[in-house]
């Protein structure tokens, strides 16, 4: 992937020359800390919404100072507010890539996860886990006297098997469709639990995190788009001063749903470092992923042009 971002960094540049400005993508999230080019704050994104906002799931903060007890507290308190058991997520605030995302369904498997990775290591979200389809959804202001949009939409496939009763994990994966790189990937993402026996019939999905390091293929469904989708989404994010170029991963229960913009739920937001990921579609070659790489780089520098405040 380094190699890969070398043309992509050449183009940047050419183009910073071109508008004679080098702070010209920066400006287009010119609301954010650094033009947004590196990870903000979830927390940061999710404050600028109304409280309780439909839109979003529900969670918490969890700073990686505190003990045990009061970590589990807090969580034993988050569980009862959402009124059900049920598995929760456990990501870092600034996380970034899908990295250092667990998924807990008890108190003990939090109390093991807090001790072995997360305490005294910075600040983390404890989010609801919401479950369905997942896509990125691009989202573009142009300018500041028109309406958002949505670029772009891309279907992020896990990477489901389905258990016989006699394979384990590492053997399903192996014997499912798919190229081995993916395989490789799904493989070490699901490390701790190649030697399990899945039960005749029981799905699994192995890849809950929705991440091309971690074995997710994507599909462009860009056509897909509907007047609905961007409704329910777009004139939310046209009220936040100075967020207008970034990506958006979204779960809905359904495509039913998901078309309609309805029950969708932001699980959390990019700016200027997001990638356009449906470059990465199978479908697409290198040159085309190219183009599309350059091209949005390209809005984010006319955005920022846009906005008068370079």
């Amino acid at each position: 992937m380094g190699i890969f971002y070398v043309p992509i960094g050449i183009a940047v540049l050419g183009m910073l020359i071109r508008y004679k400005s080098f702070s010209a993508p920066l400006k287009a999230n010119w609301g954010l800390a650094k033009g947004g080019l590196f990870p903000e704050s979830k927390t940061g994104f999710v404050k600028r919404f109304p409280q309780d906002h439909p839109l979003l799931p529900s969670e918490i903060l969890l700073e990686g100072t505190l003990t045990l007890n009061e970590a589990k507290t807090r969580f034993d308190g988050f569980l009862k507010r959402m009124n059900q058991a049920q598995q929760v997520v456990l990501k870092p605030d600034d996380g970034i890539q899908g990295r250092s995302v667990y998924f807990v369904d008890s108190a003990e498997a939090f109390g093991t996860v807090w001790n072995k990775y997360i305490k005294g290591n910075g600040n983390w979200l404890l989010q609801e886990y919401v479950g369905g389809l997942e896509v990125a959804v691009f989202y573009l202001q142009d300018a500041p006297d028109k309406n958002g949009r949505i670029a772009s939409m891309t279907w992020k496939h896990g990477f489901e098997v389905t258990g016989d009763g006699r394979s384990s994990v590492e053997a399903l994966i192996h014997s499912a469709p798919g190229d081995e790189a993916t395989k490789r990937r799904v493989t070490k993402f699901n490390r701790d639990r190649l030697n399990d026996i899945v039960a005749a019939g029981e799905s699994l999905d192995l890849i809950p995190v929705r991440n091309h390091h971690l074995g997710t293929t994507f599909q462009d469904i860009s056509d897909w788009i509907t007047p609905e989708l961007v409704a329910a989404i777009c004139p939310m994010l046209d009220k936040f001063e100075g967020y207008n170029y970034g990506r958006l991963d979204i779960r809905a229960p359904d495509f039913n749903d998901l078309l309609a913009g309805k029950n969708i739920k932001i699980l959390e937001a990019n700016a200027l470092y997001s990638e356009p990921v449906h470059a990465y579609d199978p479908k697409y070659g290198l040159a085309e992923a190219y183009r599309i790489f350059i091209s949005y780089w390209n809005m984010a520098c006319k955005i920022g042009v846009r906005q008068k405040k370079i």
